[in-house]
């Protein structure tokens, strides 16, 4: 949900229904004082109330901690609001004799600081008393909640203009907002609970953006048991030059492991032999006798092979040779098989990507945001700051569905709603685990799966194998594609 949907959410109960909105907020902080409590035993609190009604939800907060007997204090920026829902709520507070001071004043050492300064309707930079409020809730040292949406964080976007609290944990009212999943609000929200304040589910609003999660490999089609490996999905995966034959036998491994049934890797022939001593069960092809990376002559050999398989997949350590450019751009427009680009295949791109839009067969893109930046002709800065505006503007441009790699990865497709995948971790900040991606789509393409598909359940079970990996910080790419198949037997599966 965004920050608009969740508004008129909030004001359809009270019109329709005759909720009072002064009900909703009251069971708003209720719920955030529970979690509260819940995950924090024992902590002083601190809450930072702003004027508005998020103020008015952390002077609730307040008061249902204080009758649990936490000692609670209440920092404000100028004066405590006065106005509406939020200010009922803060004369309740002083009535009950919670201390009520200026934000300057000593904060606790240790304890939970409550940010309830800005809510989901927030919009652009923080004001400069804001910011200072900010500045001063990241520089403490123990716990931070965050009450709705962190404040500084776009909920609809996730867009950070300005300061944004860094918070560990978010207690969002309602429904989940698309701005705590997607980076870099993501990397603000922390742990995130979603707890229900009174609204019908028949004023649910349309989200903005769906969310792959760990569930949704579930949904990945089991091979048959009387089947042969053809019919379980084979991969053609094109990729490889000096120095980079790792990246091609990444991806092999990934199709195998996540349920494919065969895969050929088409190398440069020169390195043919070094990609397949690292991958017996794959079937290798040599490009050129005597060539170290792809060349246009390759291309009629690679189209022949792709008559066996089911989908393709193009890039992995290909390198940036400049022969290599033309054979990227003919097999692009000669390929009639769902087609996976990633990697130097998409350096390849250049400023070319609109042409993919004459493909006639699916075509998934998998950049990261420097690739993307590329791509649409922008900044990488630009592309990691807007995420979702990115990964929309290169689906509208291409025609492809676009995979927007990072934290809380995007699949989009033009006219349908995004995807933000849900699992994932550190164990994925490491070189190759892009690779181990783009055999996952593949195969799941190879199976037949519609590209929306493969692509948000591919996410989610890349991702998943990051979570299960066992390894954590020293995990490496291998690891995660060796994972998958514990990954796939993980939630019901």
């Amino acid at each position: 949900m965004d920050a608009g949907a969740q508004r008129r959410a909030d004001t359809r109960a009270t019109d329709e229904y005759g909720i009072p909105s002064m009900l909703l907020m009251e069971r708003a902080g209720g719920e955030a004082a529970r979690d509260i409590a819940e995950a924090y035993d024992d902590h002083d609190v601190l809450v930072v109330v702003g004027p508005g009604n998020n103020g008015g939800d952390g002077m609730v907060v307040a008061r249902y901690l204080a009758e649990a007997g936490r000692a609670v204090r209440v920092a404000v920026l100028a004066d405590a609001p006065r106005r509406g829902d939020a200010g009922v709520m803060s004369q309740i507070a002083e009535r009950m004799g919670i201390p009520i001071a200026p934000l300057d004043e000593p904060w606790p050492g240790r304890g939970v600081v409550v940010d309830a300064l800005l809510g989901t309707g927030a919009r652009g930079a923080p004001r400069e008393d804001v910011a200072r409020a900010i500045e001063a809730i990241n520089g403490h040292p123990g716990p931070v909640v965050s009450l709705d949406v962190p404040s500084g964080v776009d909920a609809s976007t996730g867009v950070v203009e300005g300061l944004a609290v860094r918070a560990d944990r978010t207690v969002t009212f309602g429904a989940d907002k698309v701005g705590l999943r997607v980076a870099p609000g993501r990397t603000m929200a922390g742990h995130v609970e979603i707890v229900p304040i009174g609204i019908p589910d028949a004023v649910e609003e349309a989200p903005r953006a769906l969310r792959a999660t760990a569930a949704m490999v579930n949904g990945i089609p089991h091979k048959d048991a009387g089947g042969e490996k053809y019919g379980a999905g084979a991969v053609l995966v094109v990729g490889g030059s000096r120095g980079m034959t790792g990246a091609p036998a990444l991806a092999a491994r990934a199709v195998l492991r996540a349920g494919g049934g065969l895969v050929v890797v088409a190398s440069p022939g020169r390195v043919q032999p070094l990609v397949a001593g690292t991958i017996p069960e794959a079937m290798v092809m040599p490009l050129g006798a005597e060539r170290e990376r792809l060349h246009p002559d390759d291309v009629a050999e690679v189209l022949a092979q792709a008559g066996r398989v089911g989908a393709l997949a193009l890039g992995p350590g290909l390198g940036r040779a400049d022969e290599t450019t033309d054979a990227v751009h003919r097999l692009i427009t000669s390929v009639a098989l769902p087609l996976v680009i990633d990697a130097d295949a998409l350096w390849h791109l250049g400023a070319r990507p609109g042409h993919l839009a004459e493909r006639s067969a699916p075509t998934v893109l998998t950049p990261h945001s420097g690739e993307a930046a590329r791509l649409l002709g922008v900044g990488r800065s630009e592309v990691e700051a807007r995420r979702l505006d990115a990964a929309d503007e290169l689906a509208r441009i291409t025609g492809a569905l676009v995979v927007l790699k990072g934290p809380g990865t995007i699949v989009a497709a033009d006219g349908e709603l995004p995807i933000v995948n849900d699992t994932g971790g550190s164990a994925l900040s490491t070189a190759g685990t892009g690779d181990v991606l783009t055999g996952v789509v593949s195969a799941l393409l190879a199976r037949g799966l519609a590209p929306r598909h493969a692509a948000a359940m591919g996410v989610a079970l890349h991702g998943l194998a990051g979570e299960v990996c066992l390894h954590g910080d020293g995990s490496i790419a291998g690891d995660i594609a060796d994972a998958l198949p514990a990954a796939r037997s993980g939630p019901g599966g």
